[in-house]
């Protein structure tokens, strides 16, 4: 009898990662969500980035500085009804090949930030975009008391949340916060990845934020130092990745990203998030 042919085998299924960087405004989100893309790209993976702030300069220093046609300036020329062929003019490519999306947002004192951000997602999701890419990193504003802000988090999108803190009282409240939107959409598919120290003020700060991060059930998963070169990138419009290539700073992002894509939700528990009065014990007083 001829031998029987072996099956052939089937191709392993595309793993799409999809990480939601959050934090205190000036925490530093954008900075560590650009660097993260440029490590990820890197590693051959389709990268997207989506700014969620009004600001819309997430993406900046990958694309040469320039502010994008964001997301609602689509919408405001076009309309709701008809901006499902165009949301590609929104969708720009930058450096190492990466897809940046921004946002946008209404002017200051004029209609909601959060609405802005949940009406690009409905979009997204409309248009399956997420899945055209291996990894999805979104720069989200931590204000996640206005469920707008909340939504890749409240829709499924985020997966993996890292909150980037400093060790300030008012940074890690927001930080507790986040926590609680995480622990509460962990029925979507959110999970705290950890957190990612910066900012520090304190040569003992990241002391402090170990203490908040075992308090709430997480962990730090990386420092990133208070270092000129970061501010040398800001300013050529780079990411520190591009701008020391090969330096131990841009091995800090490499370490970051290693631990990111190693970390897989089982991995994660859910956070425990501190109740008001233990929180000022530990941190106000």
């Amino acid at each position: 009898m001829p031998a029987r042919r072996k099956p052939a085998a089937r191709p392993a299924p595309r793993v799409v990662r999809h990480f939601a960087v959050y934090g205190k405004g000036g925490s530093g989100k954008s900075t560590v969500t650009t660097n993260l893309a440029v490590q990820l790209a890197r590693r051959g993976l389709r990268t997207l980035q989506i700014g969620c702030d009004p600001k819309r300069d997430s993406t900046r220093s990958l694309v040469g500085g320039r502010r994008l046609r964001t997301v609602m300036d689509l919408l405001q020329n076009v309309g709701l009804a008809r901006a499902a062929t165009p949301l590609r003019e929104v969708l720009f490519e930058g450096l190492r090949g990466i897809r940046c999306m921004e946002a946008g947002g209404p002017e200051s004192g004029v209609g909601c930030a959060g609405l802005g951000i949940a009406t690009t997602f409905k979009l997204i999701r409309e248009h399956r975009l997420l899945e055209q890419f291996d990894a999805v990193l979104m720069d989200v504003l931590g204000d996640v008391v206005c469920g707008g802000f909340a939504t890749p988090m409240m829709k499924g999108l985020a997966g993996g949340v890292v909150i980037v803190t400093s060790e300030t009282p008012l940074s890690l409240y927001a930080a507790n916060n986040i926590s609680r939107a995480v622990k509460r959409y962990g029925r979507h598919g959110t999970y705290l990845v950890g957190l990612l120290a910066n900012a520090l003020q304190k040569p003992d700060g990241v002391a402090t934020i170990e203490q908040f991060a075992s308090a709430i059930g997480s962990r730090v998963i990386g420092v990133v130092p208070n270092d000129d070169r970061i501010r040398q990138a800001e300013k050529k419009a780079l990411p520190v990745s591009v701008f020391a290539e090969g330096s131990d700073l841009d091995g800090v992002f490499r370490k970051l990203a290693d631990t990111m894509l190693a970390l897989l939700p089982g991995d994660c528990p859910p956070p425990r998030p501190l109740d008001d009065e233990r929180f000022e014990k530990m941190f106000w007083g």
